[in-house]
């Protein structure tokens, strides 16, 4: 169940919607929702040093500045989460990481049961304006289940599973059976293969089926033909809103390509919640 939820905080409207799913999420399980603001020194130690492209090397004043700033805004945004935990009653815990954001995120990662960020990362202040790749660096090799959410607030209404029967495929099955058991009456469940033969799916898809059902959670079977991501898409576009369930695959290749095709075009459609783990 999601006893321990590490919740990213980059003060984001991403974020806001991670931290809100997380308190739910909380409240259900009756869990402790773990708030992770970072000061991001490696990035404000490079610049300083003049690492970038076309920077130029600043003072130690310049950079303790910097530095100060981001401690400033970390600390606000730990205010806020404090503030938002109590008023929702839910139990919390803090932490203000220094260093590099998804390392920060990975450990505690560590012992939780899973990590909420916003599929928008806002970590690198105030190096960047823009969205970072925490994200991305946090998929690659995730500790825990990661679920990554837009930034409208609205809950999913449907829980799509990309299943093909190869083993990052079941440990996402078993990691969102665990972190998320008996609420299939809150999240209708459909287990979608993207095959162009039933027959030759049936055996994996029947085992599935089984599976989710021993944990309360009763998924109908759904066949699409043609690219997976376009199949992906359009089922999430039909039963939106809607939370797709991705297993990363456990060896490099061409599948990994074509997972991260998916990964990467779901990431820059931006609208998706996306729930992975290998």
């Amino acid at each position: 169940m999601s006893k321990r939820i590490v919740v990213g905080l980059d003060g984001s409207p991403y974020a806001d919607s991670a931290l809100q799913m997380a308190i739910r999420r909380a409240k259900m399980y009756d869990g402790t929702v773990i708030g992770v603001a970072v000061i991001d020194r490696p990035s404000i130690e490079q610049i300083a040093a003049g690492a970038q492209p076309g920077a130029i090397q600043m003072s130690g004043s310049a950079v303790s500045t910097m530095l100060n700033d981001a401690k400033e805004r970390a600390e606000k945004l730990i205010a806020v989460f404090r503030m938002e935990c109590e008023r929702n009653e839910v139990g919390f815990e803090d932490i203000i990481y220094s260093g590099v954001p998804f390392e920060g995120l990975a450990q505690e990662g560590m012992t939780a049961d899973l990590i909420l960020v916003g599929l928008r990362t806002f970590f690198h202040y105030p190096t960047r304006e823009g969205p970072g790749d925490t994200l991305e660096q946090l998929l690659k090799d995730p500790i825990c289940p990661v679920l990554a959410v837009p930034k409208e607030s609205e809950l999913p209404r449907n829980v799509v599973i990309a299943y093909d029967g190869t083993i990052g495929a079941a440990r996402a099955l078993q990691a969102y059976a665990h972190v998320t058991p008996n609420l299939p009456e809150i999240y209708p469940v459909t287990l979608l293969c993207v095959a162009s033969d039933y027959d030759k799916n049936k055996y994996h898809l029947e085992k599935a089926t089984r599976y989710l059902r021993a944990h309360g959670i009763d998924a109908q079977v759904l066949m699409r033909t043609g690219k997976p991501i376009d199949a992906i898409l359009q089922v999430m576009k039909d039963l939106y809103p809607a939370l797709i369930i991705l297993g990363r695959p456990i060896h490099r290749g061409l599948v990994e390509r074509i997972f991260g095709s998916i990964g990467r075009s779901i990431l820059k459609e931006g609208s998706i919640p996306m729930f992975v783990f290998h």
